[in-house]
């Protein structure tokens, strides 16, 4: 029985440590992994790739430069290094840095990281974005744009997002036009220093009368100055098609109704851009609508939208002798089935993320939607 018990002790502790090594940090986020000379100014993105460690660069602005505390840019806010971002003619630097596992989609997630403006060279700086990217080395659905950077300053941004996808990859751009911004110290998760302007009790969408109405409820507002709404028919760029001042200081929950008149002919995605009184922005998590028009018809619906794994499909009007069909993007047909009920789940485990489209055949009136895969 001791030899048993001793066993069984182990494992526990095992598994302990197994969890804790898969939570999400950033593998390179104070830029010290590097095999770059002292100042390494103005390097093309493939130069960048191959000192950086867990790093991919993909702007075209073509001016990273890595540095000391010693360089004449310097001082660093962490450690020896940081990275500067250039915008030459407007044209951003932007890289990707790795996380040590993906991150969960839907999950509420905490990051930091410093940032300040080049004094030596075109102050005042632009305002740095970050996204989450399931790719190294390219732009990821943005989660927080910051403030214009001090000059000759660190400031911590700390703040709140929910994950939009699994991307392992954190992707790190700045705003035009030609100015220089540094960063460094990149942390997950950790309490943010100061109180955060909002919390999202809710954000939701229905169509009424051909219209898109989103609904969303705040709380806690304090240094929030207005919403943004932004509409993208594929998930990842975004447009702004709206404006709502916000109740500006409020500790209670708030509701907010903005009314898309014009919504786009095909499944459509929106977000909330959330901004404070300095120029700090955050977003909120991706909702979907499909075209209302589609709705007032009938024929089928698929839910959850966005997907992760298992795709729900509900027939309004089954009947024998239905087919089900999937295509990509470009249009190639990759799922096929027969319908045996009114409800039925695939698996879309195997499938890459991108927008599809489902159809289903069973009558002389096919029904078509398009859904996202994360």
């Amino acid at each position: 029985m001791k030899r048993l018990l001793y066993t069984i002790n182990f494992v526990v502790f095992y598994l302990g440590i197994s969890n804790s090594v898969m939570a999400q940090a950033f593998l390179n986020g104070s830029f010290e992994i590097n095999t770059a000379a002292a100042c390494d100014y103005n390097m093309t993105n493939a130069s960048f790739t191959t000192k950086m460690a867990n790093s991919t660069a993909y702007g075209g602005g073509g001016e990273l430069d890595i540095m000391q505390t010693t360089c004449p840019y310097g001082p660093s806010q962490f450690g020896t290094w940081f990275v500067g971002l250039a915008a030459p003619s407007g044209i951003t630097d932007a890289f990707t840095t790795m996380l040590s596992a993906p991150l969960v989609a839907g999950t509420s997630y905490t990051m930091s990281f410093y940032d300040k403006g080049d004094i030596a060279c075109c102050p005042p700086g632009m305002p740095v974005i970050i996204g989450i990217s399931t790719v190294a080395g390219a732009a990821g659905t943005a989660v927080y744009t910051g403030p214009i950077p001090t000059g000759g300053v660190w400031n911590l941004r700390c703040f709140t997002f929910v994950a939009p996808n699994n991307g392992q990859h954190i992707s790190i751009s700045t705003a035009g036009p030609t100015r220089w911004s540094h960063v460094d110290h990149f942390v997950m998760g950790g309490t943010c220093p100061v109180v955060l302007p909002i919390e999202y009790v809710s954000f939701k969408s229905i169509c009424q009368n051909n219209e898109v109405v989103l609904n969303w409820k705040a709380a806690n507002e304090r240094n929030n100055d207005y919403y943004t709404v932004e509409r993208s028919v594929d998930g990842k760029n975004f447009m702004p098609i709206g404006k709502i001042i916000a109740e500006r200081i409020n500790t209670k929950a708030t509701e907010y109704t903005f009314t898309d008149t014009s919504p786009l002919v095909e499944l459509s995605y929106y977000r909330l851009a959330q901004t404070d009184f300095d120029g700090g922005s955050t977003y909120s998590a991706i909702i979907s609508t499909e075209d209302c028009r589609s709705k007032l018809v009938g024929g089928f619906e698929v839910f959850p939208n966005p997907v992760n794994d298992a795709l729900n499909i509900n027939v309004q009007k089954f009947s024998p002798g239905c087919h089900l069909y999937i295509f990509n993007y470009c249009g190639e047909m990759v799922f096929e089935k027969a319908i045996e009920s009114a409800s039925d789940q695939i698996d879309l485990s195997g499938f890459t993320s991108g927008i599809y489209s489902i159809k289903i055949m069973g009558g002389e009136t096919p029904y078509l939607k398009k859904f996202a895969k994360n």
